[in-house]
């Protein structure tokens, strides 16, 4: 049985942090958000983005703090200059800093690292050009949302200020749950071509697969 160890009124609702055997789970309003046993997918929300990428200093906007992988990986990177992370619950940043472990200490202690609290959509919007990796892994994807808003990150408008926050040759990658046709139309009409990269976790012996949508900003 689960250990619920907080409890929050979040921005959104209602936000519980509970420990399932060896794992931490973030629950939003009674709906699965995120748990450490998604660590392999949320690490290649950067990992594969990284063929891609130009060469040179790499300044990364992360929509999403999670469990922190994504942060972690990234700044595992060594030529990455910056690292912002938009996260809409202040109460999921608290919780990193508390429950975190080794990743939030290193990202604590390591000057490229700036986790705000902030709407990613409004932090695309107030920094085009600034990017160089823009890596979105703000709810459970196109078509499971947690939070009704996020719709417009999977919709044309959303897609394309994330096109717009990179700089060109720069790369936004989408963390998916799965492949999802009219996703990816929307985003080939932003990108042109897209590459859907596969990535998994594995939760108790059974493998999940999972969808990174890599685009690349052409000019």
């Amino acid at each position: 049985m689960a250990e619920v160890l907080e409890r929050a009124q979040g921005r959104s609702g209602e936000l519980v942090l509970r420990r399932n055997g060896a794992h931490l789970e973030v629950i939003s309003n009674g709906t699965f958000l995120i748990a450490s046993h998604n660590e392999e997918s949320s690490r290649a929300l950067v990992t594969a983005a990284l063929p891609y990428l130009p060469g040179g200093p790499l300044d990364v906007l992360i929509g999403g703090l999670g469990m922190g992988y994504a942060l972690d990986q990234a700044l595992a990177v060594e030529r990455v200059s910056s690292v912002i992370v938009a996260e809409y619950e202040p109460v999921i940043a608290t919780w990193f800093e508390r429950y975190g472990g080794e990743r939030a200490a290193r990202a604590a202690g390591d000057a490229r690292a700036h986790v705000i609290s902030a709407d990613v959509l409004a932090v695309l919007r107030d920094r085009p050009d600034a990017f160089d990796l823009v890596a979105l892994d703000t709810d459970n994807g196109p078509e499971w949302l947690v939070r009704a808003a996020n719709a417009t990150i999977y919709a044309a408008a959303g897609v394309r200020l994330a096109r717009d926050a990179v700089h060109p040759g720069g790369v936004v990658v989408f963390w998916s749950p799965d492949t999802y046709p009219r996703f990816e139309e929307v985003l080939r009409g932003a990108f042109g071509d897209i590459v859907a990269v596969a990535a998994h976790d594995t939760v108790e012996g059974h493998r999940h697969e999972y969808v990174m949508y890599v685009c690349r900003r052409t000019s």
